[in-house]
């Protein structure tokens, strides 16, 4: 298994050598720790647990490139292990996110706060990595600023029931007796499927995040709600595109997601989703009904 972690502060490698070897339970002679750029002919190639840092620029000092053989019983996730590590070894470990590449990594101190660090690297030929913000103060990152970071909101698992069920409905009516030719299934349809799909999930994973109380993040930006309730208006036109028994289908599921959605929010009688830039002038056709409601309280607050 292997982990591809940062450390806040330098380690010495002897340190680092029995923080590991207590880590994966081998013993302290089976790690095997070395300079990237150092010299090789030393190294122990056969270790049972190998590890090779490199200092580099920015407000980190090392990266940390570090794999355990297969006849390495104890092999920790990756969170637990920068857990342990960060305990032992008394810096703030990062590793990378769970969700998707482009969000932030997560922060593990010493005394075991876990928060997320937005991790900024530069193109140079010798790049810097940077911590650029956190979500909670860091004491060995004193300078960095605190506050919420979007990408982590973003790239966060929602489960989709509804819109699964309708994907899974969607691939029994095809293979169903009239087959996919009455359905007239051209590879247009399927894309408008698709899309109407992915917009009906994202409209499903809002209302699922106010029926949690916003959790885990406990909040949420107002753009990425703005943006959703577009999905919600793509919707409608991507339900003129499909056949009718699809779009009845499609329909079925939109209708519980949209009462789901009603029961969550209040009337938005102060328009705040709706701003001046995005209401329709007097006397126009006002958006639709989504856009005058909203979750109370507002996550983008807090």
């Amino acid at each position: 298994m292997t982990y591809n972690i940062f450390l806040v502060d330098s380690c010495d490698p002897g340190a680092m050598a029995e923080a590991l070897a207590e880590i994966f339970q081998v013993p302290v002679e089976e790690v095997d720790v070395a300079d990237a750029d150092g010299d090789q002919e030393d190294r122990y190639w056969d270790a049972l647990v190998s590890c090779e840092y490199s200092h580099v620029h920015g407000n980190v000092s090392i990266s940390l490139d570090i794999y355990a053989q297969d006849s390495v019983k104890r092999r920790p996730t990756e969170a637990q292990f920068s857990a342990a590590l960060a305990r032992r070894i008394g810096t703030p470990v990062l590793y990378p996110p769970q969700e998707s590449p482009m969000s932030a990594h997560s922060l593990v101190t010493p005394e075991g706060v876990v928060t997320r660090a937005r991790l900024d690297e530069t193109e140079d030929e010798e790049p810097s990595f940077t911590v650029a913000a956190v979500e909670a103060f860091i004491e060995n990152l004193p300078d960095v600023p605190v506050k919420h970071l979007p990408e982590v909101v973003r790239e966060q698992k929602i489960a989709t029931p509804l819109s699964d069920s309708f994907e899974e409905a969607f691939k029994g009516l095809a293979d169903s007796g009239d087959g996919p030719q009455h359905l007239a299934v051209t590879a247009e349809v399927a894309e408008a499927v698709r899309v109407a799909g992915s917009c009906l999930a994202a409209w499903e994973k809002l209302a699922r995040r106010v029926e949690s109380n916003w959790e885990p993040s406990g909040w949420f930006p107002l753009e990425f709600y703005r943006e959703t309730l577009g999905y919600r208006d793509d919707i409608e036109g991507y339900l003129r595109q499909l056949p009718e028994s699809v779009a009845v289908l499609c329909r079925r599921y939109l209708d519980k997601v949209d009462s789901l959605y009603k029961e969550l929010t209040v009337e938005d009688k102060e328009h705040v989703v709706v701003d001046d830039r995005d209401e329709p002038p007097a006397g126009s056709v006002q958006k639709a009904w989504w856009w005058y409601r909203r979750p109370e309280p507002m996550p983008w607050e807090s």
